[in-house]
């Protein structure tokens, strides 16, 4: 490994420049929803390009290999835009359901496998011999240099801001709006970026400096952690699984421990050729410590497989599932190294550390592929305890199959209604206007609710989407709960207004304004005018119904719309009524 390579700084201020202007057109797409925001298969491989390979270059690129460093990068971009593409269908028609968890699993799968990726192409690109004492040293000085830049630009960022604030403190407002705009901002950022990576790589004695401390301070707490592991292990006999089921995180709780005491294990070991670097008690205690992963691996599958036997597959579930497939492997490869050289086990680290990192790799590739799409194999599940028998159709998770699933889940919903068609309203409505399983569950059948409804001023009609819309969002409230609803036609355009009130012996808790408006029904929360009592209650059922012109009218001066808060106005006359007709006197 070259200690003192050259970079090409020029090249690398050009590729962050480019890096801010591509970013600036995306996100300009992005804030007027216009191409190619609006054709997914384009805006994921896009994105991916702007933002994965300027920085895979940014850490890489060096003056002697340069061309090689091209070429592996450029192979594997391309790589990343045909899963970019694969991940963009599926958020295919687009606008028509949620692709929130879609992105989030495909910017931390593809960010991991960059960061894997990127010690094996630098190795490559320098044709250094493939040792774990390389990767792991490219693993650290990347990480690392692009975590003191981002924090440098994130520096950067306030400092523009204060500096945009102490100016607009003395009325110069021009670097305040200068400083909001995005054609600024990106391209800045962004070459900013590109020089603190720079700078950072140029300093790999301070970047290994920091690197050894890390590793120093972990070196402490790895004893610690091993006799947390093995602490535990020994009082779960004693109290039992259920207890650790229990607390309904019980398997990613095992997950994590497996998970820090193997990175520990890493950080502090390396690639195991070097001297212990701890007493001879202390380290056979560590390698002890690590003899017990595999029972806490077996323990943590048993967790995982009572959730999948009594609910099936979810993406969560099956990412649950992938991570303890890579921290067995890993606890496995450590066991057998340990059962074959005991105290010599650590001469096996480099060998399991470097094959496993590769099957991580391959790993995040694949969950973005259809080689592994989690997101059918958790749609089939489902779908599958319905055909079985285990749940009836009715008990389907519709919202999680809208919200999760993406396009699997949007095109299985658009099945569903054509199949339950008018033959089942309520299920139909089910499908169409999913909830989350615990709203679900209370929610307040549409039947049942319009049947307690109390109407005024007289018994009227109700639009039928303004009934679906209210039923949507009806919970069972309790048995004292009662509704009211108020024909009326406060705007006096003619058109009537609806106002629900729902409340109990009590108190009044909830009170709506429905307004029909060119897209449908529309609805505002009102405000209560005069203070509320609960001997009051009554009012609402047999009071009479008005509408009383405001006291005050609204002011306008130019644009600019000024409207008089009544109530408080009414709250302090009450308090002191010559509030607001006194003079004010110096």
């Amino acid at each position: 490994m070259n200690e003192s390579a050259v970079l090409p700084r020029k090249t690398m201020l050009l590729v962050s420049l480019l890096q801010g202007l591509a970013l600036l057109l995306l996100y300009r797409s992005l804030e007027n929803d216009s191409w190619p925001t609006t054709s997914p298969l384009w805006a994921y491989p896009l994105w991916t390009v702007a933002v994965a390979l300027p920085v895979l270059l940014l850490l890489a690129l060096e003056s002697a290999t340069i061309r090689r460093t091209l070429t592996l990068i450029g192979s594997f971009s391309a790589l990343l835009v045909l899963l970019a593409i694969y991940t963009g269908w599926q958020a295919e028609p687009y606008d028509e359901f949620p692709v929130g968890n879609l992105v989030f699993v495909f910017v931390c799968s593809t960010g991991l496998a960059c960061f894997k990726a990127l010690m094996y192409l630098q190795q490559r690109a320098a044709r250094i011999p493939l040792t774990y004492g390389v990767l792991f040293t490219y693993s650290w000085r990347n990480s690392l240099t692009l975590a003191l830049s981002l924090l440098f630009v994130f520096v950067l960022w306030l400092i523009l801001m204060l500096w945009a604030q102490l100016f607009r403190a003395i009325e110069v407002d021009l670097f305040h709006e200068l400083f909001r705009e995005d054609w600024l901002l990106f391209p800045v950022l962004a070459v900013s970026l590109g020089l603190a990576i720079s700078i950072f790589r140029n300093l790999t004695q301070v970047i290994d400096s920091i690197s050894r401390l890390l590793q120093g301070l972990i070196k402490l707490l790895l004893p610690l952690v091993i006799s947390v592991a093995i602490l535990f292990l020994v009082a779960l006999p004693f109290v039992g699984l259920d207890a650790l089921w229990s607390t309904g995180s019980g398997t990613s709780l095992l997950l994590w421990l497996l998970a820090i005491v193997l990175f520990f294990v890493n950080a502090v070991y390396q690639d195991g050729r070097g001297d212990s670097p701890y007493p001879q008690l202390v380290h056979r205690l560590i390698y002890a410590g690590l003899l017990l992963l595999p029972v806490i691996s077996v323990i943590s599958f048993y967790g995982l497989w009572l959730r999948l036997d009594e609910y099936g597959w979810t993406v969560a579930r099956s990412w649950a599932f992938v991570i303890w497939l890579v921290l067995s492997l890993f606890a496995a490869g450590y066991f057998v190294g340990i059962v074959r050289r005991r105290d010599d086990w650590t001469a096996d680290l480099a060998r399991v550390n470097t094959g496993m990192g590769l099957v991580v790799l391959a790993l995040m590739l694949v969950v973005n592929s259809p080689l592994l799409d989690f997101r059918k194999i958790s749609l089939a599940s489902q779908l599958q305890r319905v055909e079985s028998g285990g749940i009836e159709l009715a008990d389907f998770d519709f919202w999680y199959a809208r919200q999760s699933l993406a396009r699997p889940g949007y095109l299985a919903l658009e099945q569903m209604k054509h199949q339950v068609g008018d033959s089942d309203p309520e299920l139909l409505e089910k499908i169409q206007n999913p909830l989350p399983e615990w709203q679900a569950r209370h929610r307040k059948p549409a039947q049942k609710f319009w049947e307690q409804v109390n109407y005024r001023p007289e018994l009227f009609e109700v639009p039928e989407d303004l009934r679906q819309k209210i039923s949507r969002s009806q919970f069972d409230q309790g048995t004292d709960t009662q509704t009211l609803l108020i024909r009326t036609d406060l705007d006096r355009d003619g058109e009537p207004e609806f106002a629900m009130l729902q409340f109990s012996d009590s108190y009044l808790f909830n009170a709506q304004l429905f307004v029909l408006n060119q897209g449908g029904w529309e609805d505002s929360p009102m405000s209560i005018g005069d203070r509320f009592r609960s001997e009051t209650i009554e009012q609402l059922t047999k009071g009479e119904i008005t509408t009383p012109a405001p006291r005050f009218s609204h002011l306008r001066v130019g644009d600019i719309l000024l409207q008089v808060n009544e109530a408080q106005h009414a709250s302090n006359m009450d308090v002191n009524p010559a509030v607001g007709t006194q003079p004010v006197s110096d």
